[in-house]
Parts: structure tokens; C-alpha cells; sequence
């Protein structure tokens, strides 16, 4: 949601009318989808602990709705499913692929919808930071990837790998560039952030995602190592927790999307295995490790991000050692200087490829 409101931003500041498609997923397209891994459900956060939390989820569900009706400048039609989208394709001058795994087979089923099989041939096409977040598109997909993509004039693609991946499928050449979020700077950010201070004490904020891998019990563990490291309180915020058997230990699940950046701007620390999660940490300039199944995985998007930035020592895969306590911080400044050379290299991308140059 944080990066469809943050291209829609950057569009808008570079003079155009914007309108992202209320296309709803998942759908009937996307039942069944064989390319989801067998152990996704791996690091479901237990049933009790789904059920302690249940109000503050509806919480966040609620304030999520109140930011998409606030920000987000939505199609006036509703989409269910890509034959609704082709049989009464909305008209524009320009189409973006917006980000995230959009590309994924494990989250989308080769959704034609996301390579926009809609559009008119004649359109411009455009991705921004589409991901395809795996290692290689499966054999009967590359037909589609082939076709649809040779449609888009301008691809951006968010992790190092997909560069090669779209090269070998569908012939054609993509550029690597940031997720939109990182588009905008900590003070744009902060225009929407709530202003209160939502934590008194010094405190690490823990964004644990359950859908990608299982990094449990790694990720609470590190946590409380932090912990008694720093003297700092724990915060979880987004998932109910696994465990709550940890002392100094916060939950913010019920935040809502301007609660949620407010707590990334007042953290001491972030421990993360959210791409958005580092990306929000590294924009906001402090100290993060990125949790990753694999630190060598090429079609990881935290392992690319961080590399990119020269952060590859604050990549913590779940069989690592814990880090010494010298080894928290880095050289902000001198990351925010290259974070600032991309954002510049990705906003002249969006920029020609809205020119069609």
C-alpha cells in the first residue's frame, strides 16, 4: 500500500493525473496456484496467539481502509479477476506496473493482469520496480512472460537477478531500481507519519513477516539478544508474535499505516525480515539487520537492496552467528550519500520511461 502511494506521489509531482486500478486480490485466478512453495504456511504465528490479537488486526485492517480512502486516488470501477479487466480495460495514456512481487509465480500465478494483458498494444508500458522475487519463472510461464513483456517499452525491475531472468524469457533488457517507497525521503515520509510518539523508552522495532520463510525461533532470539545487549524495550508491530514469553516486549500490531512509519522513525534499532522493513530503515538512515533465509540467494530483494547500499555485514541469514555489539551501527551518512545517487539514477528512469525516451 506504502509503495503504491509513494509512486502515485512521484507521478503526480512530476505533473501527472494519476489513477491506480482497484483490482482485488487475491482472486479466483489466483486459487489453487501450484507455484506456492509447500511450506509457506511454515511460520504461521500459532492459532491462540492469531486469536489474542484478532481486535488489533482488525485495527490495523480498519486504518489501512482509511489511508486507501485518504491517499490512494482509485479507479472508479472495481476489478474481480484479469477477464473483468480485458473485457472493460480502463483507458489511460500511460500504464505503470507498479511494485512488488507482481511478477512472482509463488504470489501471483502468472496473473496476466500484472503484465497488463489489457492495455492496448499501441499503449506505453511501463514497469516501476516490478519484482519476480525467485531464482527462476517455470518453463510453461515463459510463453506469457515472453509475450507480455515484450509489450513494455521501459522495464524497472527491484532485485539484481531479475535483470538476467527477463533477459533469458522474454529478450528483453530491464534496469534495476529502487522500490518506490525509497522514492521518497525520510522528511516526505514524515508528512504523513503521526506525529505522537507512540513508544516513551529507547526501543528496537521487530517487523517479522510469516509468509515468505520460517525464521523462527532465529528472528525472537536475536531479538532478545538485542535486548539485553542495548537495554532497549522490544517492539513487534504488523504480526501477532510467535512467542510471548519475553520480557521488555511491546505489541503494536494495531498500528496503522501513519503509526507504522512513526514507529520506524523513533526506533533505535530495526531487526527485520521485510524487504519493506529494510527499505523503510535504510530511508529513515538507522541501525537494521535483514533477516534472509539465504544470504546467497541472487533473487533475494533485502540481499539486493543492501548490497546495493554496501550493507551486506547487516544481512543476517537464520544459521548466522549473532553479531557483536560493535558491529550494530554503521556509517549512516555515508549510506545515505549512495541511497541519494540511486533514488536520483531511479527518478530519471521513471522520468525518461514517462517520456517514452
Amino acid at each position: 500500500m506504502l509503495q503504491a502511494y509513494a509512486l502515485q506521489q512521484v507521478c503526480e509531482s512530476l505533473g501527472y493525473v494519476t489513477e491506480i486500478i482497484d483490482y482485488k486480490f487475491p482472486n479466483v485466478h489466483h486459487l489453487n496456484n501450484k507455484y506456492a512453495m509447500a511450506g509457506d504456511s511454515l511460520s504461521k504465528e500459532p492459532s491462540f496467539n492469531r486469536l489474542l490479537f484478532a481486535a488489533a488486526l482488525m485495527r490495523q485492517h480498519n486504518g489501512i481502509a482509511r489511508f486507501v480512502n485518504k491517499y490512494q486516488h482509485l479507479s472508479s470501477q472495481t476489478y474481480n479477476s484479469p477477464e473483468e479487466l480485458l473485457n472493460a480495460a480502463p483507458r489511460y495514456d500511460v500504464y505503470i506496473t507498479g511494485s512488488d512481487q507482481v511478477w512472482s509465480p509463488r504470489h501471483c500465478n502468472g496473473d496476466p493482469s500484472f503484465m497488463l494483458h489489457f492495455a492496448p498494444a499501441e499503449a506505453l508500458k511501463i514497469s516501476y520496480a516490478s519484482s519476480i522475487g525467485a531464482k527462476s519463472i517455470p518453463e510453461e510461464l515463459h510463453f506469457l512472460y515472453k509475450e507480455s513483456l515484450r509489450g513494455y517499452r521501459h522495464i524497472g525491475v527491484r532485485e539484481n537477478s531479475a535483470v538476467e531472468l527477463i533477459r533469458e524469457v522474454a529478450g528483453k533488457e530491464a534496469t534495476v531500481v529502487l522500490d518506490p517507497t525509497l522514492l521518497l525521503n525520510m522528511n516526505e515520509w514524515n508528512k504523513i507519519a503521526s506525529s505522537k510518539r507512540l513508544m516513551q523508552k529507547k526501543y528496537v522495532l521487530c517487523y517479522f513477516l510469516n509468509y515468505s520463510f520460517n525464521a523462527f525461533p532465529y528472528a525472537d532470539q536475536f531479538a532478545e539478544y538485542i535486548r539485553k545487549q542495548t537495554g532497549y524495550e522490544i517492539v513487534y508491530v504488523a504480526r501477532p508474535p510467535h512467542n510471548l514469553k519475553y520480557r521488555h516486549t511491546h505489541y503494536r500490531v494495531g498500528a496503522s499505516p501513519e503509526e507504522f512509519l512513526a514507529l520506524i522513525r523513533d526506533a533505535e534499532m530495526i531487526l527485520t525480515t521485510s524487504f519493506h522493513g529494510t527499505a523503510f530503515a535504510v530511508n529513515y538512515g538507522k541501525p537494521v539487520f535483514t533477516i534472509v533465509q539465504d544470504r546467497n540467494a541472487g533473487d533475494s530483494r533485502q540481499v539486493s537492496l543492501m548490497s546495493n547500499l554496501g550493507l551486506e555485514a547487516h544481512i543476517l541469514s537464520i544459521t548466522d552467528s549473532f553479531p557483536s555489539k560493535e558491529h550494530f551501527f554503521y556509517d549512516v551518512e555515508k549510506v545515505q550519500k549512495k541511497l541519494d545517487k540511486l533514488r536520483c539514477e531511479s527518478k530519471q528512469f521513471l522520468i525518461n520511461a514517462l517520456r517514452d525516451e
